[in-house]
């Protein structure tokens, strides 16, 4: 296990679990094109994606190519309703695993990094954060998920912030440098400083796909303009909206931050990233 995936825990690995209250900030659940998911399994889904790759020219000979594996689809998920559990967060939880996703029911947003398994879920007017074990009777309805045995770290090459579709290409040009084959799904894990960052807790609904007002179920939000030291934890997929990714961006990932001594987790609507920031990828086997 990569050690520098364990400085926000305590000695004995555990998170301490706590109530968090914050400021709103936009979400962002666009819609994308119609397409009927209701059919698509997990092999499905990869077969599409390797499809796509495909479709898009032959991978570079050589370059590091990861199995990523996508339970449920974004927009079936987010749009369409079909919100139930399709996998336990204990069978995911081996070392070495990674995963973005969110909890049957959309109940609350699910990071795993290293087999660490970190819940967010909205609670009245805050958010509870219980991990790194995962619950028995925790499951996802939405989860993208892999595994890496050994990471390398590289240095994101930035003269100014980088944010939006600039940092997405950043990522996508650093890896293809680095030998990963971007044709391909990948995740990746990014240490640095945010000096700007918008998170969300989902609470049963698309915020965006339906009116929380009128169901009483407004997301948790939270925000903030200072700099902070942040670990964002995601994985890259050009050409895989309303699967992997919302409609617009070619990245989902979610946020690990120290907030008062404790560990704050949710999905990321707005990230600035300042220089200086490095980008952990998987390595060459």
């Amino acid at each position: 296990m990569n050690q520098d995936h364990d400085d926000l825990e305590d000695a004995d690995g555990r998170i301490d679990p706590g109530m968090w209250k914050g400021d709103q900030v936009p979400g962002d659940c666009s819609m994308v094109q119609p397409v009927d998911f209701r059919s698509i399994t997990v092999i499905t889904i990869i077969m599409v994606i390797a499809c796509l790759a495909l479709s898009a020219g032959c991978s570079k000979q050589g370059a590091t190519a990861i199995e990523v594996q996508q339970h449920g689809a974004m927009r079936a998920v987010m749009r369409d309703g079909q919100t139930e559990a399709r996998v336990g967060l204990v069978d995911v939880s081996s070392q070495g695993v990674i995963a973005v996703g969110a909890l049957a029911g959309l109940e609350g947003e699910v990071t795993i990094l290293d087999g660490k398994v970190w819940v967010a879920r909205p609670d009245g007017d805050g958010v509870q954060i219980s991990g790194p074990s995962a619950s028995p009777s925790d499951q996802a309805t939405l989860l993208t998920v892999a595994s890496v045995a050994r990471w390398d770290r590289v240095e994101l090459t930035m003269e100014k912030s980088a944010t939006g579709a600039e940092l997405e290409a950043l990522i996508e040009q650093t890896a293809r440098d680095h030998g990963v084959d971007t044709t391909h799904p990948f995740p990746f894990v990014i240490d640095g400083v945010a000096e700007r960052l918008e998170i969300h807790v989902i609470n049963g609904f698309c915020p965006h796909a339906t009116n929380p007002t009128s169901i009483d179920a407004e997301p948790w939000r939270w925000s903030t303009d200072e700099p902070r030291s942040a670990r964002i934890v995601g994985f890259y997929a050009a050409d895989a909206a309303g699967v992997l990714t919302h409609h617009g961006t070619a990245i989902h990932v979610h946020a690990i931050i120290e907030y008062d001594g404790r560990v704050l987790i949710g999905h990321i609507d707005g990230l600035t990233l300042k220089p200086g920031a490095s980008l952990q990828l998987p390595a060459a086997d």
